[in-house]
């Protein structure tokens, strides 16, 4: 079964200022042009532009200082080609390792704390993302939805807004993680368990199936991309 994902606006726009970069066209050290200027070029909206920016920042391509401008921070001109994808896969491997400490406890303390409301939502959204597999239909938006409400669920607001500081790079990596072989299934069912557990406030079983959920996910990673 394989489901097709349309690209993102702002993945487009991330693929053209990083060719622009490997063709010279902006040098490391030059100043990109402003974001307006960038959305009316390229024609998409400026949230697309600032979006795709800022996941180049976090990867080191992009530098971002603030009021003064976006300037090229790595220079990909002479990498090999091989090589032009290294940090973008450094990112998500180091985001990967960042949920694995972070999202066990959440879905503990979910399963915890969450109101029945909110474990009813958890389910809802997991029986969605099963319905859209069985369809062959795409569940980003659900997939993420999903683990927003577990972070909401925890009632711990620190931990909840360390996810959403890496919420681009979120969406960035599972949209990534989505296209390995068989990986929608897995999640699927995964997602369904660790609602049930949620559900049945089972805080050891949350935890659990969540972890097992992330260290498959870099398994995958390792397996289709070699260590880095």
């Amino acid at each position: 079964m394989v489901i097709i994902s349309k690209k993102l606006t702002y993945e487009t726009v991330y693929d053209r200022i990083k060719s622009n970069i490997k063709a010279g066209l902006w040098k490391q050290g030059e100043q990109l042009p402003p974001l307006e200027q960038l959305s009316a070029e390229l024609g998409v909206g400026i949230s697309s532009v600032r979006e795709a920016v800022r996941i180049l920042g976090k990867q080191k391509i992009l530098r971002i200082e603030q009021g003064r401008g976006t300037y090229v921070d790595n220079d990909l001109t002479d990498a090999p080609a091989d090589r032009l994808d290294f940090l973008e896969r450094a990112t998500m491997l180091q985001l990967t390792e960042a949920r694995l400490i972070i999202e066990p406890e959440l879905a503990a303390l979910a399963a915890d704390k969450a109101t029945d409301e909110e474990a009813k939502a958890i389910m809802t959204t997991a029986e969605a993302m099963k319905r859209k597999v069985e369809k062959q239909r795409d569940f980003l938006k659900e997939d993420i939805h999903f683990h927003e409400l577990i972070a909401k669920a925890s009632h711990n607001d620190i931990m909840f807004h360390m996810l959403d500081r890496m919420s681009d790079l979120l969406v960035d990596s599972r949209r990534k993680s989505m296209k390995w072989p068989g990986m929608h299934e897995k999640a699927s069912s995964f997602h369904f368990l660790i609602a049930q557990a949620i559900i049945q406030r089972n805080p050891t079983q949350a935890r659990a199936l969540m972890k097992c959920h992330l260290e498959d996910m870099l398994f995958e990673f390792h397996k289709g991309e070699g260590s880095l």
